[in-house]
C-alpha cells in the first residue's frame, strides 16, 4: 500500500479537484492519500485544520505531489527533502519550469513510481545558514532548491557583499546583487544574469554577482565540497531572497552561509528527452511568453 500527499495552491481550485478526484481512485485501489491546501507561503491546512508548515509530519509518504506552479513546488520540496521523499510535480502554473506533468498524467505518473518505473532524478540543493546581525547573530537554517540572492535594498545605491571560499577572502562586490544557483536554478535568475547553466546532473554551485561595479563580472562555479560565505560589508543593508521568497533585510555585519549538502532533493520526472532537449523546450517557451 502506498500513501500520497497532495500539497496544492490555494488558488487553483482545478487543482484541488484533481486531488480530490485522484484521492478516490488511489482509495479504490486500496492506497492512502491526504490533501493539504496552502494557505500562505507557508502555512497548510489539512481536513479544516490549519497549521505551520514546519509542523507537518510526512513520514510514511511514498511520494510527495505538488499541484501548481514553480512556487508551490518549491514549497513542496522543503518539506519533502527533510525525509528523503520524491516529489512529482503537477504543473498548473503559467510556464511551470520544475513541475512538468500535466494534469492528465498524474495518475500514469504514479502508477509508475508505485512500480518502480519512474525517472527519479537526484537534483543538487543549497544548505543556507544565515547568522543575523541585527538580532543578536541569530541563526537559521533553510533549503533552497534554485537560488539564494542578495541584493540592495536602496534604489540607486549598490550593496557590499564580501565572499570567502572555504574561509579564503574572495572578492568584495559592490553591486545590484550576489545570485548563488544550484544548478537545477542556473536557468533562472542567473542566467538572466549572464551566468553559464550548468548541467541539473551536476553536485555544484555557481556564484554570480549581478551588475558588479569596477569588480570582477564572472561567474564561479564551485564544488560540492567547498563553502561560500557572504557578508554584507558596512554600511547598506542587503535583502535575502530564497527560491523567489523573500526571508528578511539582513544588516551589515550579517552572514549568510551556502553549501551542498549529502542528502539531495529526489525529483520524480516526466520528461524522456534529454537535458538539450529539454533546454531548447524552456528557453523557447520562455521567449515566447
Amino acid at each position: 500500500m502506498s500513501t500520497v500527499t497532495f500539497l496544492v495552491h490555494p488558488e487553483r481550485p482545478d487543482a484541488l479537484a484533481l486531488a480530490h478526484d485522484t484521492s478516490e481512485w488511489l482509495t479504490s485501489q486500496g492506497d492512502t492519500a491526504r490533501i493539504l491546501e496552502f494557505t500562505a507561503p507557508n502555512r497548510v491546512t489539512e481536513a479544516g485544520k490549519e497549521m505551520d508548515l514546519d509542523s507537518v509530519d510526512l513520514s510514511g509518504t511514498t511520494v510527495a505531489v505538488s499541484l501548481g506552479g514553480d512556487g508551490t513546488f518549491l514549497r513542496v520540496v522543503r518539506l519533502a527533502w527533510t525525509e528523503d521523499i520524491p516529489v512529482l510535480g503537477v504543473n498548473f502554473g503559467r510556464l511551470g519550469y520544475l513541475p512538468d506533468l500535466l494534469p492528465d498524467q498524474v495518475r500514469v505518473g504514479l502508477t509508475k513510481v508505485f512500480e518502480g518505473r519512474a525517472i527519479i532524478e537526484a537534483r543538487c540543493a543549497l544548505e543556507v545558514t544565515i547568522t543575523d546581525r541585527s538580532h543578536g547573530d541569530a541563526v537559521s537554517t533553510h533549503l533552497a532548491l534554485n537560488e539564494v540572492v542578495l541584493e540592495k535594498i536602496d534604489f540607486g545605491h549598490t550593496v557590499r557583499l564580501a565572499t570567502s571560499i572555504d574561509g579564503e577572502d574572495v572578492f568584495t562586490y559592490s553591486a545590484d546583487g550576489v545570485i548563488i544557483a544550484t544548478p537545477t536554478g542556473s536557468t533562472a535568475y542567473n542566467l538572466s544574469a549572464r551566468g553559464p547553466i550548468l548541467s541539473p546532473a551536476l553536485r555544484a554551485m555557481v556564484v554570480t554577482p549581478v551588475a558588479p561595479h569596477l569588480s570582477l563580472d564572472r561567474s564561479l562555479v564551485l564544488t560540492d565540497t567547498q563553502r561560500v560565505r557572504v557578508e554584507i560589508a558596512p554600511d547598506r543593508a542587503a535583502a535575502l531572497v530564497i527560491d523567489g521568497q523573500v526571508t528578511g533585510r539582513l544588516e551589515p555585519g550579517s552572514t549568510v552561509t551556502c553549501r551542498v549538502p549529502t542528502r539531495p532533493v529526489r525529483v520524480v520526472r516526466n520528461d524522456p528527452h534529454g537535458f538539450g532537449a529539454l533546454l531548447r523546450f524552456r528557453l523557447l517557451a520562455d521567449r515566447d511568453q
